[in-house]
């Protein structure tokens, strides 16, 4: 509304002052005739403006929240399958994990339930608050004792699926997974708004009906993952967030929440009192004999000759889950339980299936009940996973933002990979901060202990170091545009390299400390954002268009004021239509389904493509603020005065252009500094070999990061620099 009514007041005032100055019935209409085309474009846009906004406030939170649903229900069953099979690839085998429910201040009582069943169960739950943990391990070797990798995240995944089906009513809320770590401290449906937007693209009015209607269930992963240490106190950020939840209610009435975490984090925080008053309690059983002999005859066991390689290991599986306990032989019951989580169970098959590169299979199953038997099954599969995984000949395909099969990689080196992918798992992991300290703070942000996002990995490079670089570039990057500015006009050379040269000197000193990434997206014209976007580019292009170029060719005859207005009119259509097609196009928010790699492009094409088209308008800004200036306020005027208040429109225009990257591109100059500073540990295609990983399987995508496939994963990796011997 400001905008519009200064581009209004502006005509007038050009119209006043230039009336005096033309001579003639016809000039004088034409100057007239200004200010009514101004007033109507402006009109025209608010009107445009006001209708699609009418059209977008028709669509219901339910009608918002079927089709959120679906898109949920197609990037999560991505999601899942990932991690039921071993990379992209559609699984094999998959185990129906079992679990046991147990409720806090419910009137439902104990019960036994599976993986398909788990959907059900919880829409049974009033209210629909639970925590999914695992089943600590009771077997001798410690070392994988605890819950880790009992399937707790494909629990959730399942239950996110089936509450997104098709089948859902209209008054249900829709599940949304969301990473503990990443809870900026904020209030639960701020948090829930801010993910919307972020991740999943939704526009803001959308986000905020969706949640204010209590249409999105929060579905918090890795609760354990907030703070370091096993054991987090009361005043941990994981006991936070669990207030927080505590406090996320409606009319009175507890909203629905579930949470994930490891079983002795939770009782942590239970005997800190933190737990929440009225939960079910979901402990994801081990997976029995039976149930692993099942996935491994299904997974690595489906022909006559591979049956034969793994009959020792299923034979033993067999014998424990048939036989009484004290008939069993030791070291068959030392394999099953080192293998009664689908985590290890995945180890197992992807570890023990790798071959030579003429055929031969590297590994012999049977020796999985000696490393049992000695205690060095878990740590032996952790040593061999990468380089059994970049040495796995299949590479799925998905049916969202991915290559398909036939997109060639390159080989990756399975060292190479594992030196990069350690020298990013110490770097999570010292985020976490030493013993139980805080985690580290950069720039006024938490780091993430969990989170790969390119962007955002700055810090790896040096936090003074890595933006200092983005500057330096900052100031290189338009030099070209100015060059080229300079030869069409030579006679400003000496002003202009002086007038840029502190216009870069005061504009480089700021740069957001946390860059977002814009992108181009052509499908965003098709939504009420992107064309009332598109709209206001146009009505604020296209007066500064015209009003730049008419004043170019002013002048009193009627010849060079036809030409200045046709000129005018041609100029401010083509820039009206640039900047909002600028406008319409370019959106700040990550969008799903996109690899996260995809953003930084995305950001860097922005920048490229509209970057010259901002600095064009900031220029024509500046073009039309002198003219109007010594031409009919303050004529006749010194050269040094004109090159001073030019200095002046020159700055504050550039700072618009460059302290507010209006036109994208911070994200992928951070970027781009940080593989300068980190070029003896990481690639410079970092977000190619992190999808190459995520292919694999070693790593896994939530919303635009990647993370590792499994903390134990990244803990190692951290622990061990270099990489195993292979055997």
């Amino acid at each position: 509304m400001v905008l519009s009514v200064a581009v209004c007041v502006g005509g007038l005032l050009w119209t006043v002052l230039a009336l005096p100055g033309v001579k003639g019935g016809a000039d004088q209409g034409s100057v007239l005739a200004l200010l009514p085309s101004v007033v109507g474009t402006v009109l025209g846009g608010w009107g445009t403006w006001a209708g699609l906004r009418a059209l977008r406030d028709q669509s219901t939170a339910s009608v918002i929240a079927e089709e959120f649903a679906r898109l949920v229900a197609r990037v999560e069953g991505a999601q899942y399958r990932q991690l039921l099979g071993s990379g992209l690839a559609v699984p094999n085998g998959r185990i129906d994990l079992t679990f046991t429910a147990t409720t806090t201040g419910m009137s439902s009582s104990r019960a036994d339930g599976t993986l398909e069943a788990i959907a059900n169960y919880y829409q049974g739950l009033q209210p629909g608050r639970m925590v999914i943990t695992g089943t600590p391990s009771e077997g001798r070797d410690r070392q994988i004792g605890g819950d880790a990798g009992t399937g707790k995240t494909v629990l959730a995944l399942a239950l996110i699926l089936g509450l997104a089906d098709k089948k859902r009513s209209p008054q249900e809320p829709v599940p949304v997974r969301l990473t503990a770590a990443s809870w900026p401290g904020s209030d639960i449906r701020d948090w829930l708004r801010t993910h919307l937007t972020d991740v999943y693209r939704l526009p803001r009015r959308e986000a905020a009906r969706l949640v204010d209607a209590n249409l999105v269930l929060p579905v918090i992963d890795g609760l354990d993952e907030m703070d370091p240490g096993t054991a987090p106190g009361y005043t941990s950020r994981a006991a936070a967030l669990l207030r927080r939840i505590e406090q996320f209610e409606h009319g009175g009435a507890h909203c629905p929440v579930v949470v994930t975490c490891r079983h002795a984090h939770y009782q942590a925080l239970v005997a800190a009192g933190t737990e929440p008053r009225i939960v079910a309690h979901i402990a994801v059983a081990r997976v029995d004999a039976s149930r692993a002999r099942s996935y491994l005859s299904q997974r690595v066991a489906g022909t006559e000759q591979s049956r034969a390689r793994w009959r020792p290991v299923l034979s033993a599986l067999e014998t424990v889950a048939a036989g009484p306990a004290g008939t069993v032989q030791p070291e068959h019951t030392l394999l099953a339980e080192a293998l009664d989580t689908p985590w290890r169970l995945t180890l197992a098959a992807t570890v023990f299936e790798e071959r030579t590169a003429d055929g031969r299979y590297l590994r012999d199953p049977a020796d999985l009940l000696v490393l049992a038997t000695d205690g060095l099954l878990y740590e032996y599969l952790l040593d061999q996973y990468i380089g059994a995984a970049v040495a796995a000949p299949h590479r799925g395909s998905d049916d969202i933002s991915h290559p398909s099969a036939t997109d060639a990689r390159p080989q990756l080196d399975a060292d190479a990979t594992w030196r990069r992918l350690a020298f990013l798992a110490r770097y999570l992991n010292d985020n976490s901060g030493p013993g139980d300290s805080s985690h580290r703070r950069v720039a006024g942000r938490a780091l993430s202990s969990t989170d790969l996002v390119l962007h955002e990995l700055w810090p790896l490079g040096g936090k003074y170091w890595t933006r200092w670089t983005e500057r330096l570039l900052a100031a290189v990057a338009p030099l070209p545009l100015l060059g080229l500015g300079l030869l069409l006009e030579p006679d400003y050379f000496p002003g202009g390299i002086v007038i840029w040269g502190l216009l870069y000197c005061v504009t480089v000193l700021y740069r957001p400390a946390w860059p977002k990434p814009r992108r181009i997206d052509l499908g965003r014209l098709r939504t009420p954002d992107g064309r009332r976007a598109l709209m206001l580019g146009f009505t604020t292009g296209f007066p500064i268009g015209f009003l730049s170029i008419f004043g170019l060719g002013y002048g009193t005859s009627d010849e060079s004021l036809q030409v200045s207005v046709a000129l005018g009119l041609v100029g401010g259509f083509l820039l009206g239509l640039v900047v909002g097609l600028a406008r319409g196009l370019m959106i700040k928010q990550e969008s799903v389904g996109l690899l996260p790699r995809h953003l930084i492009r995305m950001d860097f094409t922005a920048a490229v493509v509209f970057g010259p088209v901002m600095v064009t308008g900031a220029l024509l800004v500046s073009q039309f603020a002198s003219d109007l200036t010594f031409r009919i306020l303050v004529p006749n005027v010194s050269l040094d005065a004109q090159y001073m208040v030019e200095f002046v429109y020159s700055l504050t225009v550039g700072v618009f252009v460059f302290y507010i990257p209006a036109a994208g591109g911070p994200a992928a100059l951070r970027y781009f500094s940080l593989l300068l500073h980190t070029r003896r540990n990481l690639p410079w295609r970092l977000g190619r070999f992190l999808d190459d990983c995520y292919e694999l399987g070693i790593l896994r995508v939530s919303g635009t990061a990647w993370q590792f496939r499994h903390r134990e994963l990244q803990d190692h990796l951290a622990t061990h620099p270099a990489p195993p011997p292979r055997s």
